[in-house]
């Protein structure tokens, strides 16, 4: 199934908030049931909408106006062995009620990994226009998130404002377009404890993404007075410092 996901306000095109699921079609019907995967936005310990004024981790303050990235599959562990569960979906919290949706065999699973991005067999030398209009990849479902067939789609994209002091206006730009073969990251996370997925039934998890560690975690931190800017169409060190924090932006919980 395929999805672009999200938080607040929204607009009619729900269909690019989807993610291509590969259903376990060697499964019996009655033996299936379905993952959904909640999308929240943080910024440190409080929630987090899009356009909202917060600090980062030198004071200056910030304003996120848009954040996007593709999720790219997305894994369940039962038994030590990943189940494949959705495959490709465009996350967009300027939309309403981002989630994800897998179809899994029954069972026990206790935990999840997601590329961020897109592995390299579906991010370079792709034609958006071969895919179908509701496909994350397809020239709508992708608008705004291809650079070109060489250099592939861009990952995540982080915009918005900041000023380098409290109570001034947030004149400086915010933008981060990260991509590239080399910036795809696996992100791994542990469920504080297992779940089970029961025939013909919807499980509910939250995957929570605190936007601001994408700019500060245990082994880095961008000055966005010195980095505010990329777009690494070919690659650069900043959009993959980003792509490394992003990687320990995330938790998970059962619902």
């Amino acid at each position: 199934m395929h999805l672009r996901f999200s938080l607040p306000v929204f607009v009619p095109l729900v269909l690019i908030l989807t993610g291509c699921d590969r259903c376990n079609s060697e499964v019996p019907v009655d033996e299936i049931g379905t993952a959904r995967m909640d999308l929240e936005l943080t910024w440190g310990e409080s929630a987090y909408v899009l356009e909202q004024v917060a600090t980062d981790h030198n004071g200056y303050t910030v304003r996120l106006d848009n954040l996007q990235f593709y999720i790219a599959p997305m894994q369940f562990r039962s038994n030590g062995e990943w189940i494949e569960g959705a495959d490709v979906s465009l996350i967009d919290f300027g939309l309403h009620a981002p989630h994800i949706t897998s179809t899994l065999a029954t069972g026990t699973y206790d935990a999840v990994r997601f590329g961020m991005g897109l592995p390299p067999e579906i991010n370079t030398n792709i034609d958006p226009a071969s895919y179908p209009n509701s496909h994350p990849l397809s020239v709508i479902g992708s608008a705004g998130m291809f650079w070109t067939w060489s250099s592939g789609y861009i990952f995540v994209k982080y915009e918005g404002k900041f000023a380098l002091e409290a109570g001034t206006q947030l004149l400086e730009s915010v933008s981060y377009h990260c991509g590239t073969d080399s910036s795809y990251r696996m992100v791994t996370l542990e469920l504080p404890e297992p779940f089970i997925i029961t025939s013909e039934e919807t499980r509910a998890l939250t995957l929570t993404l605190d936007a601001a560690k994408a700019l500060n975690g245990p082994n880095d931190a961008i000055d966005l007075a010195v980095d505010p800017i990329t777009h690494n169409a070919q690659g650069s060190d900043l959009g993959s410092r980003m792509m490394d924090l992003l990687v320990d932006a995330w938790e998970i919980s059962a619902q």
